[in-house]
């Protein structure tokens, strides 16, 4: 038995029942953080098949980047407007810099992927970096804390699935996060969390962290006035 998730067909069962009761709250809460920044640039790291936020495709000029050569062949086959801003990372800690990926983004995004790093602060400090300023860096991932019931779903209804499917959930997230795991990050001067809001019958959580915005000759930063991170406080 394999240890490695069949991830073309896991990635594929996200829009159909019961996978969606998980997915589908998280692209909504994402979509709407996204949307807060209309016009400019995002990216999405550990793409997989989806170089965008659903229900926010047209809102940024996406770029989607992923450590699997396989993935973003398959993004370049389903979305070929977008070849030239999709590509293979160097790492799971070194976004890719040559054009169009170097400079700056309004929304960085890595949905359910913090949770398969080995170094977790290192993987979100490395994406807070490319935030600009005024910028959203948005994570989702799986909820391990309490009163989460997601560690014990995972533990026998899932990995039954995944054992008649020759493989096991055993391995593939060496870093279960919690809402206290997220807050502690510590991703540099003038990023600060903004929020982290559980969704998807609290089986998810959705973090949000802001770059401030330098203010000229007063020696410190202020927050963006963009909603963004804060777009969906009240939803």
């Amino acid at each position: 038995m394999t240890t490695r998730a069949p991830y073309f067909t896991n990635h594929a069962r996200r829009r159909r029942w019961p996978w969606r009761l998980y997915h589908g709250p998280i692209e909504r809460a994402l979509a709407r953080i996204v949307r807060a920044h209309t016009g400019g640039r995002g990216l999405v790291v550990g793409c997989g098949l989806e170089p965008f936020v659903p229900g926010a495709e047209r809102a940024l000029r996406w770029h989607g980047c992923d450590l699997d050569p396989d993935a973003i062949a398959a993004c370049e086959a389903s979305y070929p407007a977008m070849r030239g801003r999709l590509a293979v990372c160097p790492d799971a800690y070194t976004l890719p810099s040559v054009a169009p990926f170097d400079g700056t983004f309004d929304v960085v995004v890595a949905k359910e992927v913090i949770e398969h790093v080995e170094e977790p602060e290192r993987f979100a400090r490395a994406l807070a970096s490319r935030v600009a300023p005024g910028g959203d860096l948005v994570l989702s991932t799986p909820d391990y804390g309490f009163p989460s019931t997601l560690g014990l779903l995972e533990a026998t209804v899932l990995e039954w699935i995944a054992r008649r499917e020759g493989w096991s959930r055993a391995y593939i997230h060496p870093s279960p996060m919690t809402a206290a795991r997220l807050a502690a990050l510590d991703l540099g001067p003038d990023v600060s969390l903004v929020r982290i809001r559980r969704v998807a019958f609290g089986w998810a959580l959705v973090a949000c962290w802001r770059r401030e915005v330098p203010q000229p000759g007063a020696g410190r930063s202020t927050p963006s006035r963009n909603e963004g991170c804060a777009a969906s406080r009240s939803r």
